[in-house]
């Protein structure tokens, strides 16, 4: 494949299309699963408290991940793809009937063990379609095709949650005007999974021995995923970054809010930036970047960038500083998640890339499982007991936490970029200049 394009009939454009449609359908569904459970919780005057729940029931469910990964090495990843979308669809619909918050959660739940289920099948599956040359810009299409549904669908929801045309149609459901998205939804999966059938790619699993099992297999992943040094040092890095981004979504709407006394609005602007800034970085790299020997270098950078960025925007009470702050922040954030993805690609072994990328997830749903639990928490104990504005002490710490695993990856990659140049083993240190002339070697 020459190149990659998304206006025509290659194998490229059926899995971008198919990402996007339900991608956008995957953001309607969550804000409106975040909407729906805020308005189940209004009649207890918890309606903050449960907005949370559809949230954190699809964080749960990472461990999922790296048992996803050994589906995507052992069979068609095609099929797999196709069997999620659909099995995705079907759970979608029960959302349209929910009047219960437990019933919320265990959809939300389900749905997103297929969709984690889906995700390493995805990743994987770019390389074999897709030549090293155009993997970063192959995965900038992906991410822009993903990141831009995320405003597009935000402004559909807010158009559709608040068209009482509707209302005939939700009355056979749980009567709320948002429903219809998890309708449309479903719609979007369908034609996903459908575009999925004309993929003609070798998507198969053609490596595993078939003698071998499920334990078997998940262990030479997991052996693997934490024997290559780089990959280790890459994922720790990026672990350590989710724990600091976790609370920034948290505690962000209440910072700006009663913290800065900001209107409501203001977080949805700040989201918007930093979406803009993905897209910014995602457009600009993928022009870039073609070689892959040194990418942890790069990673560490951007990092280094988010961090200081996010620093400069809880350090400042300017709306103006703080939404460019948090823009450059996307912009750093948009590089590390494009380069980390492809390098994975490009240097997991075919029969393997599955497993490390169900590995590769699973720690980092975990890692921002973990932030979320605690960073509520953390901010409540120094208000209390510390005497200081916790939510801003929490977000420079997490703020910190960033730039701090950019250090780590910058670091190690310094390092592997000094040892390839041969700087180590050079003549240089011994270098002499030879001031004397001529005439003084005659003497």
């Amino acid at each position: 494949m020459k190149s990659v394009k998304i206006f025509s009939k290659s194998q490229f454009s059926i899995l971008w299309w198919s990402g996007t449609l339900s991608s956008f359908g995957d953001w309607a569904t969550l804000f409106a699963s975040v909407a729906l459970a805020s308005y189940l919780g209004a009649d207890s005057g918890n309606s903050e408290l449960t907005s949370v729940v559809p949230v954190i029931a699809r964080i749960i469910p990472a461990f999922m991940s790296s048992f996803a990964g050994i589906l995507a090495d052992r069979f068609n990843k095609r099929n797999v793809m196709i069997i999620c979308d659909i099995s995705r669809m079907i759970i979608v619909l029960g959302l349209f009937f929910t009047t219960t918050l437990i019933q919320l959660f265990i959809i939300n739940f389900i749905s997103e063990i297929f969709s984690l289920t889906r995700q390493p099948s995805r990743e994987s599956i770019v390389p074999d379609i897709v030549s090293d040359e155009y993997l970063v810009k192959a995965n900038s299409l992906f991410a822009v095709g993903t990141y831009a549904m995320l405003p597009t669908a935000s402004l559909f929801f807010g158009f559709i949650s608040d068209n009482t045309v509707l209302e005939n149609i939700v009355s056979y459901g749980n009567s709320w005007n948002g429903s219809i998205v998890f309708l449309i939804d479903a719609v979007t999966f369908f034609i996903s999974s459908y575009l999925l059938f004309f993929l003609k790619a070798d998507t198969s699993y053609q490596s595993v021995k078939k003698k071998s099992n499920v334990i078997g297999d998940l262990k030479e992943g997991v052996k693997y995923f934490f024997s290559v040094s780089d990959l280790r040092s890459v994922t720790t890095s990026i672990s350590l970054s989710l724990i600091g981004a976790g609370s920034l979504f948290v505690l962000g709407n209440t910072y700006l809010t009663q913290s800065l006394s900001f209107s409501q609005s203001s977080f949805g602007f700040v989201i918007a930036s930093f979406g803009f800034g993905i897209i910014f970085t995602m457009v600009i790299l993928s022009y870039f970047v073609t070689t892959f020997s040194r990418i942890p270098f790069f990673i560490g950078l951007s990092m280094m960038l988010t961090g200081v960025s996010l620093l400069f925007a809880f350090n400042s009470s300017e709306f103006s500083t703080i939404i460019f702050s948090i823009f450059i922040s996307g912009i750093g954030s948009g590089a590390v998640y494009l380069l980390t993805i492809s390098y994975l690609q490009s240097t997991t072994e075919k029969k393997l890339r599955g497993r490390v990328f169900g590995n590769f997830y699973t720690i980092g749903r975990l890692s921002l499982l973990i932030s979320l639990l605690i960073s509520g928490f953390a901010a409540s104990f120094a208000n209390q007991y510390l005497d200081l504005d916790g939510v801003l002490l929490v977000l420079r710490i997490s703020a910190g936490f960033i730039l701090l695993s950019g250090l780590i990856t910058f670091f190690r990659g310094y390092k592997k970029i000094i040892k390839d140049f041969g700087f180590e083993n050079s003549n240089f240190n011994k270098l002499t200049l030879n001031l004397d002339s001529e005439d003084d070697k005659n003497i």
